[in-house]
């Protein structure tokens, strides 16, 4: 049992221990050895001196460290600490308060988007229902044989969309033109590919209507023809592709009625006249059979039936109606300063009905703008669309 108890720190009883007094002689090397090697501020792991067990070293040491943290050293530390602590917390704030604002705003427009689409849906679908409406108006012509700028038809655009179902921020307006009161250019062009000198005559008369020089119509027929031959003050394939943004002659019938701004200086008759009132599409079209209805003709079309048609007795045309309709080509023997040789002159190229009309739809719903342009052809007691772009 004594071997079992005798350790480094608890060595045998001797000639010397610590409690013996000064004339006891020196401690054993081991002893010496044993006690230097324990640090004043940690008290040793097992026994110690005057027996002192780990418990009370602890509370020794804890007494040590309570000392050590009332020091001006520990102060400052601590005080170090809380500065970095408290740094770290703005820090962290900082960062998700900028998360919280980054996430908000992504969610903001995100929300908008969502609005914006829903109103862009709801506008389009409101301006189909124009056409709906525009379509039903043609349906319900009373006379297919006549039509005049005092049926249903031109109404179209004071129409509400939906009677009843008004809401605010919703707005439309649009109109329905008669394509027959306008020129066919495609007409220009026969079926071998080359002008035909009648209507070019008539489109002579046109431009000069519009108080245009009638050269100004050679690019036009340029462009219709089949060949690559230019004509005084015309354009052919080569001009067309030394452009900046270089595109083919067509050589060919315009698919569009727009596409006749591509043509060599037609792009100043987009809007020309006393404050840019006239438009060269009031004139033009692709779509009618080249018949001109009287009742709806503007004036400078008029004046472009014929030689004999001047200027006084096209506006003469136009006054007429304005009190009453053609209800037939011989009508026009009412007009002042009309005779038969004029009559017989234009009677060819007019009419008192229509057969193509076009329609354009135009909705703001929120700011969200959606715009239909279409075409509509009347059969008997339908009409059916032959054109459509969305704008």
């Amino acid at each position: 049992m004594g071997d079992i108890f005798t350790s480094r720190f608890h060595p045998p009883p001797g000639p010397w221990s610590p409690s013996a007094p000064p004339e006891a002689g020196k401690p054993p090397p081991s002893m010496g050895r044993e006690t230097s090697s324990i640090p004043i501020s940690s008290p040793p792991l097992r026994g110690g001196d005057k027996g002192e067990g780990g418990k009370s070293r602890g509370k020794r040491f804890l007494y040590q460290f309570r000392g050590l943290k009332n020091s001006e050293i520990w102060r400052k530390r601590l005080k170090d600490s809380r500065g970095t602590a408290l740094v770290l917390t703005l820090l962290v704030i900082i960062t998700l308060a900028g998360l919280v604002l980054g996430f908000s705003g992504e969610s903001g427009v995100e929300l908008t988007l969502a609005g914006y689409m829903k109103d862009s849906t709801r506008a389009y679908q409101l301006a189909r229902s124009g056409v709906d409406i525009a379509l039903e108006l043609l349906a319900r012509d009373e006379d297919f044989e006549l039509d005049t700028f005092n049926e249903e038809w031109r109404k179209f655009g004071s129409i509400p969309l939906a009677e009843g179902m008004v809401e605010e921020g919703v707005s439309f307006y649009g109109g329905m033109v008669d394509e027959n009161s306008k020129i066919n250019i495609n007409l220009l062009r026969n079926s071998e590919g080359e002008i035909d000198e009648k209507r070019e005559a008539q489109m002579r008369r046109l431009f000069r209507a519009m108080g245009a020089k009638e050269e100004r119509i050679n690019p036009v027929l340029d462009w219709l023809d089949a060949d690559d031959i230019e004509r005084q003050d015309g354009a052919e394939g080569y001009f067309y592709q030394n452009l900046e943004e270089p595109y083919e002659c067509a050589n060919g019938p315009f698919l569009t009625v727009g596409q006749v701004f591509l043509v060599r200086g037609m792009r100043e008759f987009e809007r020309f006249g006393e404050k840019n009132s006239k438009k060269l599409m009031d004139f033009l079209t692709i779509h009618s059979d080249g018949k001109i209805n009287i009742n709806t003709a503007p004036k400078e079309v008029l004046e472009s039936l014929g030689e004999s048609m001047d200027s006084a007795l096209a506006a003469a045309i136009v006054e007429y109606r304005k009190e009453a309709k053609f209800e037939s080509i011989e009508d026009l023997r009412n007009v002042p300063g009309m005779d038969d040789e004029v009559l017989a002159e234009i009677s060819e190229w007019i009419t008192v009905k229509s057969s193509t009309f076009s329609i354009e739809a135009h909705v703001n719903c929120n700011g969200a703008v959606a715009s239909i342009r279409t075409v509509a052809q009347r059969q008997g007691n339908k009409a059916k669309l032959i054109y459509w772009q969305v704008l």
